[in-house]
């Protein structure tokens, strides 16, 4: 007999429960969490440098357009728009990857963390005025620095607007919400496709090609404080092979073919699992793996990875190349908000990698893979 959607999520909350690098929140680890002095930074946002010493150290880097518009179809081109959200453009498709352009990551506009860098570029830049647009938009889970409401809802009415279809991939049980809150995320032609662990999903364009395949990560999902793990999780293995028959007249390319796969891991602690991903969608050419959100660590180990982490995963997922993401841009954590960056670099260094091989950048900047 086949499984309904919740007996499935279900079954992979079983299952990342039965890892042993996973412990489910004890209320004595929350209240303690909640009683540190430290949170009070996090709660009253008091752990920021100013405006003006931020832009000294981290500036917001100015978007380059003509880039966007001509991705080269032999690389993967990736814009970092801030936190976990990528602008990724792979074999002639352009691909969003949690969304969130908000001022704030939180259920109201009002209160809640909010951004000390703000997005180098809006959704209406991004979809109407510069003539780029996104063909996928990827959500990993409803965490509301991954599923931002406001976004979501402006990047499917900006699709109907130009008549251009933008198809939203995203984990079990996340299809339910889009039809109850963005309706014209299924409206003309655009798709809502929600997938499983292991799950692939294939959109045509023509005679062009892509993959996305659901990929276990440790972590949970919880929208209102009542529907904890009701809702899948997931990174996303994509993968494209583009030729010179079907590459967009506007981009270039050096090669007759090019096979890319990329990784967004959205949110993950590291847990063994990570040696199987890249056993079996492995090698990968460039994968985007948290950073940030760490401390305390004996809270945080089991859901976000730290710096010395995410050079283990990048290494156990066997990507040939890493892009830094889940920091620099809301306070979510205790650590001072430049640590992350400051952390990978000797996390590199120590490891003896390259460490231009997972380098952080500027929000706004564009980088080839």
């Amino acid at each position: 007999m086949s499984m309904n959607i919740s007996e499935k999520i279900a079954k992979r909350v079983a299952e990342r429960n039965s890892w042993n690098t996973y412990e489910i929140p004890t209320v004595q680890k929350v209240c303690k969490l909640l009683c540190n002095q430290k949170s009070s930074q996090v709660v009253f946002q008091s752990g920021i440098p100013s405006q003006e010493e931020i832009d000294q150290i981290f500036p917001i880097s100015k978007v380059n357009w003509d880039l966007l518009r001509k991705p080269r179809l032999d690389k993967i081109q990736s814009t970092w728009i801030g936190h976990a959200t990528m602008f990724v453009q792979m074999g002639g498709w352009n691909i969003l990857t949690d969304p969130i352009f908000s001022r704030r990551c939180s259920a109201v506009q009002f209160a809640g963390p909010e951004r000390y860098r703000l997005p180098p570029c809006t959704i209406e830049e991004l979809c109407k005025k510069e003539n780029v647009g996104v063909d996928i938009v990827l959500v990993s889970h409803n965490h509301y620095d991954h599923l931002d409401y406001n976004s979501v809802k402006e990047l499917a009415e900006r699709s109907l607007e130009q008549e251009k279809p933008m198809h939203f991939v995203v984990p079990l049980g996340l299809k339910a919400w889009f039809q109850n809150y963005v309706p014209d995320s299924f409206k003309g032609d655009n798709q809502v496709t929600e997938i499983d662990w292991h799950e692939t999903c294939t959109i045509q364009r023509g005679t062009n090609e892509i993959q996305i395949t659901g990929i276990p990560m440790q972590h949970w999902s919880n929208r209102n404080g009542f529907d904890r793990d009701k809702t899948l999780w997931c990174g996303f293995k994509v993968a494209t092979t583009t030729t010179n028959s079907v590459a967009d007249a506007t981009a270039t390319i050096d090669t007759n073919t090019a096979t890319k796969t990329y990784l967004f891991s959205g949110d993950t602690g590291f847990f063994d699992g990570l040696f199987d991903i890249g056993d079996k969608y492995g090698p990968f050419d460039m994968a985007a793996i948290p950073i940030g959100a760490y401390e305390p660590r004996w809270f945080m180990r089991e859901q976000h990875t730290n710096p010395e982490d995410a050079v283990k995963m990048m290494e156990a997922v066997r990507a040939k190349k890493a892009f830094p993401s889940h920091w620099g841009t809301f306070l979510l954590t205790i650590e001072p908000i430049m640590e992350p960056r400051e952390r990978l670099y000797e996390a590199m260094v120590e490891a003896g990698k390259d460490p231009l091989t997972f380098s952080p950048s500027l929000i706004g900047e564009t980088f080839f893979f």
